[in-house]
């Protein structure tokens, strides 16, 4: 038994350690974390490891599967009664036969098959056999011709499904489905995701290329070794495998040596790593969280303890890759070594968040910092961001704004809110976004970032805001009880645009003028910040948006639209 030692590095680096503590505790194996920055496991620890790899996806990405999609439906079959059925029961079975049909004619569904090795197995006969339900015009539900067609489908889903639920098939099935839907996202081209390795076996292919050779390597004399591992700085002996490997395998990350040696000095390549870094990047796939070929991972490089905290993502209840991220957040500030939030500010440091987007074949991964400033933003306003998530504004025939999104890319970058605020407003004056209360939130949200620093002089009280929205109100409902509510739209959009180009001698013209029509004084607040073009926007903006009449009241889900 040798002792491997593990150092926190890079973000790709980190992820794949987090996989391997993942992966590792998943199957009840301690990991002894020698102090912040390092592991130690046992090489015993590796024994089965092909196993627990693929355990750990499974495990964690079951209900994402096709495997589970198609299986589950035996809980809905069973309770289909042939003589009461109706029109909706053959439409959940025809979407579930569309469904069925070519996912298990996939090419990864045959070479499950295969591996299997089952004679008893022959899902592609019965899927043969499967067709839509039709019926005719004087067809009903209880002649024998569409009860017979009901009968076969149900027998023939019946026997795919008890195929698929056999031990040996459901673990090379499920296998494929977590390769291609979350490790291939990752890396490709080695082991059972090289092209000549499709029907081979994915636990002797992963082993193989994998772990036999961090086994090896441990045992090795390396007393001579004249070469040191690009990653890690272990020494090697050589600089071909199995001692050395290369980075290419990863997927935009690495470097193939030999067709790119111009990327090194002198055109010779030295980008070479030791097993134990080849297995640590293998597990790459398990330290992000992966949701609809989306991935999610956090690099904190204070500690492991925190580092693998604030990456263990539950799945549960969560569709989209935002309300992932979002929980992100909150595990951040939960999970900080002193447990405390008041602590933030002493343990949170330029966090980096990386993601995934595998649509993405040019640039898969972005990479954001978040300030320990930002971070106490959202936390503060957790709430109202979580109301964000799946408001979805439709700006064009085929255009949707995703409202967290448009927010969180702002606070990224550290760009302020005001331009996002000025288009919704707009879209509201035109009618396409009625939801002020989501304006309201935003401008609030802003006032803490453009705020955000103990010198900065450009935070206003959250009820002056208040205030100003109510002076917007009262202002139009006296127009509209003057019979002169048509005037507010020309006034709305004067007042707009002087915001947008900040020009503060236009708005209070207008706002003058408005005032005059009405015999009223303009309230003092708005003399008070003349000279400061960011307050001034701010409380500009909080008093349009009382003109449009919102009440701060979330009064309309038009513009909701789930993620598909």
């Amino acid at each position: 038994m040798s002792k491997i030692q593990i150092e926190l590095n890079d973000w790709l680096y980190n992820a794949g350690v987090v996989g391997l503590i993942n992966i590792l505790r998943h199957n009840e194996e301690k990991v002894k974390i020698l102090n912040k920055q390092c592991i130690e496991i046992d090489s015993d620890q590796l024994q089965d490891f092909e196993k627990k790899y693929f355990d750990f996806f499974i495990d964690k990405y079951l209900k994402f599967t096709s495997w589970y999609k198609i299986t589950s439906f035996e809980d809905y079959l069973e309770k289909i009664d042939v003589e009461k059925i109706t029109k909706d029961d053959i439409d959940k079975l025809n979407k579930y036969i569309e469904y069925l049909k070519p996912k298990v004619k996939l090419n990864s569904f045959k070479s499950a098959y295969l591996l299997a090795n089952d004679a008893s197995v022959d899902i592609l006969s019965e899927e043969k056999h499967l067709k839509k339900i039709s019926i005719g015009k004087k067809q009903t539900l209880q002649d024998e011709k569409v009860k017979e067609n009901i009968i076969n489908n149900l027998n023939s889903i019946h026997k795919i499904i008890d195929n698929l639920c056999k031990e040996n098939l459901k673990r090379y099935v499920l296998s494929k489905n977590i390769i291609y839907d979350v490790i291939a996202n990752f890396w490709g081209g080695v082991s059972f995701l090289h092209t000549s390795k499709n029907n081979s076996d994915m636990y002797s292919e992963y082993k193989e290329y994998f772990v036999d050779g961090v086994v090896s390597y441990t045992d090795l004399d390396k007393s001579k070794d004249k070469y040191n591992c690009f990653t890690c700085n272990n020494t090697l002996s050589k600089l071909s495998k199995p001692i050395a490997y290369e980075l290419a395998w990863i997927n935009k990350t690495g470097v193939d040596m030999s067709r790119k040696s111009s990327h090194f000095w002198d055109m010779k390549g030295d980008a070479y790593i030791c097993p134990i870094c080849n297995l640590i990047y293998s597990c790459i796939p398990a330290g992000f969280t992966v949701l609809k070929g989306k991935g999610l991972f956090i690099n904190k490089n204070t500690g492991i303890n925190t580092l693998t905290k604030i990456n263990n993502q539950s799945l549960d209840n969560v569709s989209s890759i935002e309300e992932l991220e979002e929980n992100s957040y909150f595990n951040i500030v939960d999970n900080m070594e002193q447990g405390s939030i008041s602590q933030v500010s002493k343990e949170i440091d330029n966090i980096q968040i990386v993601k995934l987007n595998s649509q993405n074949e040019r640039r898969p991964y972005t990479f954001n910092i978040i300030s320990k400033d930002k971070l106490k933003i959202i936390n503060k306003h957790k709430e109202q961001l979580k109301s964000m998530i799946k408001i979805h504004i439709k700006i064009s025939k085929d255009d949707y704004l995703n409202l967290y999104n448009e927010v969180l890319n702002r606070l990224y970058n550290g760009h302020n809110l005001f331009d996002l605020i000025y288009k919704l407003i707009y879209l509201n004056l035109n009618g396409n976004f009625k939801n002020t209360v989501y304006i309201d939130m935003i401008l609030k949200i802003n006032n803490d970032l453009i705020g955000g620093g103990k010198m900065s002089t450009n935070k206003i009280d959250d009820k002056v805001i208040s205030n100003c929205r109510s002076y917007g109100y009262y202002l139009r409902e006296e127009y509209v009880q003057k019979g002169a509510k048509n005037k507010l739209g020309g006034i709305s959009y004067r007042l707009l645009n002087a915001l947008k180009t900040k020009n503060v001698a236009r708005f209070m013209d207008t706002l003058f003028n408005s005032y005059m029509y009405l015999n009223k004084q303009i309230p003092a607040r708005f003399a008070e910040v003349l000279n400061d073009k960011v307050k001034f926007q701010t409380i500009g903006y909080a008093f349009l948006l009382g003109l449009q009449g919102g009440s701060g009241k979330n009064n309309n889900e038009n513009e909701k639209k789930e993620d598909i």
